[in-house]
């Protein structure tokens, strides 16, 4: 390696590699946050009705 070279980082993004992200991270942000919120919502209450059938099985099982 001469002087005046410089030395090869390989932690250096390869090119293109920001672009994809940046991309990724304009599709993410586009996203309306009323259809998160929706997403979210059903994904509660469907663990809710889980805990809720698991909860009322094992209470009947217990009391007989």
């Amino acid at each position: 390696m001469s002087p005046t070279s410089k030395p090869v980082h390989p932690a250096k993004n390869v090119p293109g590699e920001f672009d994809r992200f940046t991309d990724f991270m304009r599709r993410l942000v586009a996203v309306p946050h009323s259809e998160i919120k929706a997403k979210l919502d059903a994904e509660k209450r469907i663990k809710e009705q889980k805990r809720t059938a698991k909860t009322s099985g094992r209470a009947s099982c217990d009391k007989g």
